[in-house]
């Protein structure tokens, strides 16, 4: 039997379009943690609601920011048993990554509101700066989907 160009294309395909609807790519979690419209998606919804309590965080009283962040340790929770629920089994030799995928999402959120935040009148210099340090949480992002995807890599045992 032979296999034609197609034939791979659609299966590749096919299984990008599986992979981007269980673990969404970066792009797809950084339109999410600004509050634009996405598939509905858990992890996705659970981002742009960390997103929303970062903002929160920066206005709250201190005496009330323990709420905001039992939430924030439960969104990240419920983002690590989705990805442990939608990666496939990893290899027996994987690494283990140094942070969960929800403490990611998180620093993602954290520095994504800090980037619009100084984006109103900090200097040139800061606004750089956290721009510079959201592109490289979202790569990391996209790194560590793609090798829990490949199957190279694990999640941290441990929660938040």
């Amino acid at each position: 039997m032979q296999i034609s160009h197609d034939d791979v294309a659609t299966t590749v395909g096919a299984q990008h379009s599986a992979r981007t609807s269980l673990l969404p790519g970066r792009d797809a979690l950084l339109a999410a943690i600004r509050g634009l419209p996405h598939d509905d998606h858990p992890l996705l919804d659970a981002a742009g609601e960390l997103a929303t309590l970062h903002q929160l965080r920066e206005r709250t009283p201190l005496s009330e920011v323990a709420t905001l962040d039992r939430r924030r340790g439960q969104l990240m929770r419920a983002i690590d048993r989705w990805a442990i629920l939608a990666a496939p089994v990893p290899f027996a030799a994987a690494d283990e990554h140094c942070e969960t995928l929800g403490g990611l999402v998180d620093r993602i959120a954290g520095h994504s509101v800090a980037a619009f935040v100084s984006l109103a009148g900090a200097p040139d210099s800061v606004y750089y700066d956290e721009w510079v340090r959201l592109e490289d949480l979202a790569r990391t992002y996209q790194r560590l989907v793609d090798e829990l995807w490949a199957g190279v890599r694990t999640l941290p045992a441990h929660g938040h």
